[in-house]
């Protein structure tokens, strides 16, 4: 549980740096403060955005799940992850099958 902990904290600190930045390059974007290179950067972390999130909420959800046993149970990891899995296959192909108009 050590790890899985240890794992959250780093998403955790992940996720909110690639959200600031997404977000950042958003608002700068629609101010017309350099627009192509915003719009790159749009599009290169929203697939590392979707994952780390991803994996925040899974780690989060397997911390929550195993709160009261010392040993994880592994079963519901199978099941976290692989929900996790198709999720983010499902992101990886909306954004590109329909790619953003920006």
């Amino acid at each position: 549980m050590e790890t899985t902990k240890k794992i959250h904290e780093v998403s955790a600190a992940l996720f909110f740096l690639l959200a600031f930045g997404y977000l950042f390059a958003a608002f700068s974007f629609r101010n017309d403060a350099w627009p192509s290179l915003m719009t790159f950067a749009m599009r290169l972390m929203d697939k590392p955005y979707a994952f780390i999130s991803l994996h925040y909420g899974a780690t989060g959800l397997h911390l929550q799940i195993n709160e009261a046993k010392e040993d994880a149970d592994s079963v519901w990891g199978i099941v976290i992850f692989a929900a996790c899995l198709v999720l983010f296959g499902a992101v990886v192909f909306v954004n590109l099958a329909f790619p953003s108009k920006l």
